[in-house]
């Protein structure tokens, strides 16, 4: 991880499809509703959060801010391959060894443009690792996230690319989890923003089958 440089982590959290949970999804954290030119916004972000001084190592970091945001226990999974993201045309694929293999690291700029994450217009730089787990419990919205929602890997992709209302994501498949669920306004926009914006940002075409391969290519 570089220094003098915002760290931190973000989760794709996977549920996969079984005969009581269909079809497979990922959880996001839901913040509270803001107005933007007379409407409402709620921006969907990963769950995680900046690496502390008590973190181990930045996995260590990704499971402690699940547990503060979900209330609950995950497991991180290893990733074949991790995507290292610099900015729209810059990618690699890289194989890391060791206990630790995130899906992405996500190089961006901060508090930018919306769908402008490498924007010259920003507040700093940030390196954000990006793992794949599962959770190992029912998860509730705690902290700093009034709400939780389950996406299918397509609507991921497209809140990142435009606004959607959430009314339609909800009537598309999406569920918000049980608790904070009905201080979301439906009326509101949703946006995916942070890491996994410029994520989807820089992968085009070939985002959806970047989400949909983190139900499959697992190593452990």
């Amino acid at each position: 991880m570089p220094e003098g440089m915002f760290v931190g982590t973000s989760l794709i959290l996977r549920r996969v499809a079984s005969p009581s949970h269909s079809p497979a999804s990922l959880l996001y954290g839901v913040r509270a509703p803001r107005g933007e030119r007379g409407r409402k916004v709620l921006e969907v972000t990963g769950i995680g959060g900046a690496l502390e001084s008590s973190d181990t190592s930045p996995g260590a970091g990704a499971v402690r801010e699940a547990l503060e945001e979900t209330r609950c226990q995950v497991a991180l999974l290893k990733c074949r391959e991790t995507l290292v993201v610099h900015s729209a045309s810059r990618l690699r694929r890289i194989e890391l060894s060791g206990e630790e293999r995130p899906a992405a690291v996500v190089f961006r700029h901060h508090d930018t443009p919306t769908r402008q994450p490498w924007s010259d217009q920003h507040r700093g730089r940030a390196c954000i690792a990006v793992f794949a787990g599962e959770l190992l419990g029912p998860p509730q919205p705690a902290m700093e996230l009034p709400a939780l929602i389950w996406l299918r890997p397509q609507q991921v992709v497209q809140i990142a690319c435009r606004d959607m209302g959430l009314q339609d994501v909800l009537d598309q498949g999406a569920r918000l989890v049980e608790g904070a669920a009905s201080a979301m306004p439906r009326d509101a926009a949703v946006r995916l923003v942070d890491s996994q914006e410029a994520l989807v940002l820089a992968l085009g075409q070939n985002a959806l089958t970047f989400y949909c391969g983190i139900f499959g290519d697992i190593t452990a």
